[in-house]
């Protein structure tokens, strides 16, 4: 049964990967197909039966990811009375609305490529704050960091190897379990001590301090 929802959720993936480099610019189709892969909540989603909020796209190396927003910033037209610093731009290309931001380049209300943090999925998804979002499909293979039984489980599980924006991950529960999940008291424990083993950052205070944007 798992084989068969994961070749469904592959193919699926495949076909939103496509839609994305066709609106790319021809000059970055070939590397971004190369370089990208998918990865985040929507495998999880598409594994049970729901549609994602979004497709996060990763690629593999700084200078590519420098590239993709090298391109896109260059559709931004500037304004003197606009400053240059700004945190969002927003221009459109190939029909799509995008979004630049010092993290992401966001095309349509579907897709997101993630510039802030690049690398292989071992660099990554390793990263992720929940196992059931460890997975991650490249080269039209579905890989998993953590373990196939979380694509089943409707249970928060803390991924202990991040070590960063502990809080980000702790104000974030709430809005997995508005979609279902439940979080136990050990796993929030795993959070907290983690959080007092890092210690508030300049970064941690600055979720804490900007909460009403979670």
């Amino acid at each position: 049964m798992i084989q068969w929802k994961l070749s469904t959720v592959n193919r699926k993936l495949n076909e939103e990967k496509e839609k994305l480099i066709n609106i790319l610019p021809s000059h970055l189709r070939e590397e971004f197909n190369k370089e990208a892969y998918i990865s985040g909540g929507c495998i999880y989603s598409l594994y049970n039966y729901k549609e994602p909020k979004d497709y996060d796209f990763f690629v593999h190396n700084e200078s590519f990811a420098l590239s993709l927003r090298e391109f896109f910033m260059s559709l931004v037209i500037n304004d003197e009375d606009d400053p240059k610093e700004k945190n969002i731009y927003v221009v459109h290309y190939g029909g799509e609305r995008i979004v630049i931001t010092k993290n992401a380049i966001s095309i349509g209300k579907k897709y997101q490529i993630i510039t802030k943090f690049f690398g292989t999925p071992a660099e990554v998804v390793n990263e992720f704050d929940f196992k059931h979002n460890m997975f991650y499909h490249q080269n039209d293979n579905i890989e998993t960091l953590s373990d196939w039984d979380f694509l089943d489980s409707e249970s928060l599980v803390y991924n202990e190897q991040r070590a960063r924006d502990i809080s980000g991950t702790i104000i974030r529960v709430h809005r997995f379990c508005e979609r279902g999940m439940t979080i136990t008291n050990a796993e929030v424990c795993k959070m907290l001590r983690k959080l007092r083993e890092i210690g508030f950052t300049e970064r941690e205070n600055e979720i804490i301090e900007n909460v009403g944007s979670y």
